[in-house]
């Protein structure tokens, strides 16, 4: 097969999305990330992209397809709770059509107006994706060694 369609193919789809933070945007439509259930707060909004912005590392967005005024800021927990490593169910492999190493954690950020300093991030409720299907669930963990406040920037003292 070609690597450029030619009449009869089928060229890869793309999505447009008028973001509210970013604007209009493009993205292939295989980029799409199916979340499972929807996110707390969010049970009907199921499909996203997920948006990686150079000035914006180590930071990732969520944006919402179905919703363009909807998008979530990520971070890897492992970037500032160096020994996350939560015991995750063992369905969830299976749901997100995973092998062994397959999914990448995330957390939720939570940054209040006007007081970046103290953003903190969600262990407790990590959304689990698998690239490679492009599914992904959140999952909400019974572990008191976790919080869903979880500080990302160390207090000063």
């Amino acid at each position: 097969m070609s690597e450029r369609p030619t009449s009869g193919e089928n060229p890869a789809q793309m999505i447009k999305i008028d973001t509210q933070r970013f604007g209009p945007m493009e993205f292939p439509e295989q980029s799409i990330i199916t979340v499972l259930e929807g996110i707390i707060g969010f049970p009907t909004l199921v499909k996203y992209v997920l948006i990686q912005r150079p000035n914006d590392a180590p930071f990732y967005w969520l944006q919402s397809v179905d919703d363009p005024t909807m998008a979530l800021v990520l971070v890897n927990p492992v970037l500032f709770k160096a020994d996350y490593n939560p015991r995750l169910p063992e369905s969830l492999s299976g749901q997100l059509l995973a092998n062994d190493g397959d999914i990448t954690l995330f957390a939720i950020v939570t940054i209040p107006p006007g007081r970046p300093q103290e953003m903190t991030a969600n262990l407790l409720g990590p959304l689990a994706i698998n690239p490679k299907s492009r599914l992904a669930r959140q999952v909400v963990l019974d572990d008191s060694l976790y919080t869903h406040r979880q500080p990302i920037i160390p207090a000063r003292g």
